[in-house]
């Protein structure tokens, strides 16, 4: 039986944008979007992170023009008790306790602590890594991407999820493909999200109640969009890789949620999921 992962929800800051961009027939109100990351806990390994949420950082990359247009068009909010540090320490981890970090994509909402984790490894999917290294400098910023967060030594502390043994998934999971077993135990499955980037790398685990849960990362930007298959809206597509590939993840999380409504599916900035998961938890 592989080993059960004791998940943590992170909500390391926020932005807030209009929520008919992010979901077709949204209101036209501002929402809040947390940037949700998880601290992972193996029961050998210790603690894992699955991206990072913002950080100080995201101030200084996006300080120059044209990177300053990211900030202005999703304002940032990042409290002192919010920052990825405080809330580690809350759980009794130390960032330079974190010796790996799976990373979910590179926009910039989801890598901004990297620099805060001075002994982690990095792990990430080929096809994403290869996109922010080679894609030249505005248009990796109209993608959400700044080369600026990447630590300096981030190539020598790589690791590529493509390498990982495959593992077939159970059948409720089947339509998502082969996992990539991380760890060589089970316990942590890379799950390719083609669509919003190149290689977005999604997880599939058991958590401390034996519940099985997919961080989705941004395959869908909330609840509503894989349980009513409302893909966002057309202004959307510019920041997508592939539209196309896109709408069949979210159709294939529709389909995998109808038909096994006990899975739980967290996407990244989702507050209802996020609330939903920690109540479910409170309550056992």
């Amino acid at each position: 039986m592989p080993p059960r992962l004791t998940v943590h929800l992170l909500a390391v800051g926020h932005c807030r944008h209009c929520e008919r961009v992010t979901l077709r027939g949204g209101s036209w109100r501002s929402v809040t979007f947390p940037s949700i990351c998880a601290l992972l806990v193996h029961p050998t390994r210790g603690p894992i992170l699955y991206d990072t949420g913002y950080a100080a950082h995201f101030a200084a990359a996006t300080q120059p023009f044209p990177e300053r247009l990211y900030r202005w068009i999703t304002p940032v909010t990042l409290p002192a008790e919010a920052e990825l540090g405080a809330q580690l320490a809350r759980h009794g981890v130390a960032r330079d306790a974190i010796a790996t970090c799976l990373i979910s994509h590179f926009h910039a909402d989801h890598i901004a602590g990297l620099r805060d984790l001075p002994r982690a490894r990095f792990v990430a999917l080929r096809a994403d890594h290869q996109a922010i290294a080679a894609t030249p400098r505005v248009r990796a910023l109209r993608r959400g991407m700044l080369r600026a967060l990447l630590p300096s030594d981030f190539a020598a502390r790589l690791d590529y999820a493509d390498a990982a043994p495959r593992r077939q998934l159970g059948s409720a999971w089947r339509d998502l493909g082969p996992g990539l077993d991380l760890f060589g135990d089970g316990s942590t499955l890379a799950i390719p999200l083609p669509g919003h980037t190149p290689g977005q790398m999604g997880l599939l685990l058991r958590d401390q109640d034996d519940r099985e849960v997919l961080l989705c990362a941004d395959a869908c930007w909330s609840a509503r969009a894989w349980r009513e298959l409302r893909p966002p809206s057309w202004l959307t597509r510019s920041l997508m890789h592939d539209w196309s590939a896109y709408l069949g993840t979210l159709r294939r999380l529709h389909e995998l949620a109808q038909e096994n409504p006990e899975l739980v599916l967290l996407p990244s900035h989702c507050a209802a999921s996020m609330a939903a998961y920690q109540s479910a938890r409170a309550g056992r």
